[in-house]
C-alpha cells in the first residue's frame, strides 16, 4: 500500500506501510508508529491520554509523541515503535503485564463500558454495569435473547444446562467493582525483549468493568497458566468470578464467529467455555 502525503508529511520519505487494523492503518519510518483512522470507532485521543497516564507511572507502553486531527477530518496518532525481538515471554514477562494492568486498574474513572473520547476523566458510555458490558460485548444474559438462541448453546447444547444454573452468579459478576480494562489481551497486543513485556499496546477497545474483565481476556487468547501469572503481577486472583467473566468472552466470540462464518472460532470459544465451567466448583 502506497503512503499518501499525509503520511509522507508526518513520516517523511522514509514511511511505509506496517499493517490494517478494524479502524485504522498503521505506517512506520522504522522509528516511530503512525495510525490513521478508517473508521469513527477509533478513540485516538482516549488512547493517548490512557498511554500517559500509564508512562507517568513507569509502566512499559509507546511514547505518545503526537495526535491530532487532519484536514480531511481524519485523526492521527504517532507513537515510539517498540519491536520487541520476536521472542515470547517468560513468567517474568507475564508479571511484567500483570503490574502494568495493575496500573491500568489504578486510573480514576466513573460509569461503564467503553470509555468516551473527547472526556477529561475517563468516563463509560453507560451508567449501569449491565449496559456497559453490551458496549463492548453482546452476551448473555445481557442482550436479549434466549439461551437456546446463542451460537455458543447451538454448537455445545450440552451446556445449557450448566449456564442455566448460573445466570443469578453472571448478574452479579457484572456488578463487582470496576475498573479501566483493556479488555483485548490477545498475542499482538505485547512486545517482548528477552522475555520481559517491552510494551502493552492498542487501548481502542478499553472499557470500564471488574477487572476480572481482562484476567478472562487474557485466558482466552493464552491460556489459563498464564492468566494464572499475570493475576500474580496484577495483585489479583484467578478465582470463580473470572471463570464466570470468561463464559462472557466465550458467547460474544462465538456470536462473532457466527456472524463472519468462522467454524474454528466457534470452536474455541466452546472449549474456552468448557473450560471455565471445569474451573467452577
Amino acid at each position: 500500500m502506497q503512503c499518501d502525503a499525509e503520511v509522507l508529511a508526518i513520516l517523511g520519505p522514509s514511511a511505509r506501510f506496517l499493517t490494517t487494523g478494524a479502524t485504522c492503518t498503521v505506517y512506520t519510518d522504522g522509528q516511530r508508529v503512525l495510525r490513521m483512522t478508517t473508521s469513527v470507532e477509533a478513540r485516538f485521543f482516549l488512547q493517548a491520554e490512557i498511554m500517559r497516564a500509564l508512562t507517568r507511572a513507569g509502566v512499559p507502553v509507546p511514547e505518545i509523541l503526537d495526535v491530532g486531527r487532519l484536514p480531511d477530518g481524519r485523526t492521527f496518532s504517532l507513537e515510539t515503535f517498540v519491536a520487541g525481538d520476536g521472542g515470547g515471554p517468560s513468567v517474568a514477562g507475564w508479571a511484567d503485564l500483570g503490574r502494568t494492568l495493575k496500573a491500568l486498574h489504578t486510573l480514576p474513572h466513573s460509569g461503564s463500558g467503553l470509555l468516551r473520547e473527547g472526556t477529561e476523566r475517563f468516563r463509560g458510555t453507560a451508567r449501569d454495569a449491565a449496559t456497559g458490558l453490551l458496549t463492548r460485548l453482546k452476551t448473555w444474559p445481557f442482550d436479549g435473547r434466549p439461551l437456546e438462541a446463542q451460537p455458543l448453546i447451538q454448537h455445545a447444547p450440552d451446556l445449557t444446562a450448566a449456564i442455566t444454573a448460573l445466570e443469578p452468579e453472571l448478574w452479579q459478576v457484572a456488578k463487582l467493582p470496576s475498573a479501566v480494562c483493556h479488555t483485548d489481551l490477545h498475542g499482538g497486543q505485547f512486545r517482548w525483549q528477552g522475555g520481559r513485556l517491552a510494551a502493552l499496546l492498542d487501548f481502542g477497545d478499553a472499557a470500564i468493568g471488574p477487572p476480572d474483565w481482562d484476567l478472562a481476556s487474557a485466558a482466552y487468547f493464552n491460556g489459563w497458566c498464564a492468566a494464572e501469572q499475570i493475576a500474580h503481577g496484577a495483585s489479583l486472583r484467578c478465582d470463580p468470578p473470572v471463570a464466570l467473566f470468561g463464559l462472557f468472552l466465550a458467547f460474544h466470540r462465538a456470536g462473532r464467529a457466527a456472524e463472519q462464518g468462522g467454524p474454528r472460532r466457534i470452536a474455541e470459544a466452546v472449549a474456552f467455555a468448557r473450560s471455565c465451567l471445569n474451573r467452577l466448583p
